[in-house]
């Protein structure tokens, strides 16, 4: 071969071929006869550019299948086997041996390399796929973040919605009786209170807010719904600055009560507005005060507190 020719490592071989370092290198064992070489004695092993296309072949015929018996039988037909030339007659085998064992650590360094650049391949591989991994993860955890907003509003929507009709029913049942108009939307949601024999205000509390007389409905309306019962709601008015709600409930039995709730709006010590429960009466028997502490034991399980 001539001085001009250009010589390569396995690796080079390898990125040229689009090889996996551990592919050539087990190449380059298996099937050395029919690989030229330049190198031993010494120096490390470098290969010429006519080993690209046997390197190809052997790539080629193991990607169709080939066992390495058929693809030695190929190249032994397309390629001749190259001929180790030795040493010269008159070195000392001594300088024989050591130059064999130079060439075959240049070798396993040269294969050692071809490894090391495959874990630090498939290290930024895995990296990758990493992050795509947190990439996927956080678009899911966006999307259930959004999904559940959706399903809040829904059901905000969905309770708005009820509301509306159980009013449009109130006002069909009421007629053209002339009863006092409902209540604001100011009042319905001020904080629903008793108060005890000291004189002090008790009200439930729930991690999304106070409780409400919105809330007090709702509760009442929900129960109905559950039981089969029919519940009418009407408003009178109570003082300037009140109201009496009468609730009316009906079986599928035709049986029922009605609830007449008085209502007033007041400010506590502390200066808080709040709706106070200042009487109860039941199929128009007064409810004694203390029963009110009752009621409002009732109200917290059915609140989300």
């Amino acid at each position: 071969m001539s001085n001009g020719t250009e010589y390569m490592s396995l690796r080079e071989i390898g990125r040229r071929l689009n090889i996996p370092p551990s592919s050539v290198a087990y190449y380059k064992d298996r099937f050395s006869r029919f690989i030229p070489q330049q190198g031993g004695s010494g120096r490390r092993t470098r290969y010429p550019a006519d080993a690209l296309p046997i390197f190809k072949e052997i790539r080629h015929m193991f990607n169709n299948n080939y066992s390495a018996e058929q693809v030695e039988r190929d190249l032994a037909r397309k390629f001749s086997p190259m001929h180790d030339t030795g040493a010269a007659p008159n070195e000392a085998r001594s300088l024989s041996e050591l130059a064999s064992v130079v060439e075959k650590l240049s070798d396993l360094l040269d294969t050692q390399a071809l490894f090391r650049a495959e874990i630090e391949s498939l290290r930024t591989e895995l990296s990758t796929l990493r992050q795509e991994k947190e990439l996927i993860e956080k678009r899911y955890r966006d999307e259930i973040g959004r999904l559940e907003t959706e399903v809040a509003e829904l059901r905000r929507e969905r309770t708005d919605m009820f509301e509306k009709i159980w009013e449009r029913i109130d006002r069909k049942d009421r007629g053209g009786t002339g009863h006092a108009k409902s209540p604001d939307s100011d009042f319905m949601h001020l904080p629903l209170v008793v108060m005890n024999d000291k004189g002090e205000y008790l009200g439930v509390a729930g991690k999304h807010g106070h409780f409400s007389l919105q809330e007090f409905i709702r509760i009442v309306r929900r129960n109905a719904r559950e039981s089969d019962r029919r519940v009418t709601l009407r408003w009178d008015a109570a003082g300037s600055d009140g109201y009496v709600l009468t609730l009316t409930t009906r079986g599928t039995d035709g049986q029922g009560h009605e609830h007449a709730i008085e209502l007033q709006q007041t400010v506590t010590p502390n200066g808080n507005r709040v709706v106070r429960i200042a009487r109860l009466t039941i199929d128009g028997n007064p409810v004694p005060d203390p029963f009110l502490l009752v009621l409002f034991r009732k109200i917290r399980d059915g609140f989300d507190i």
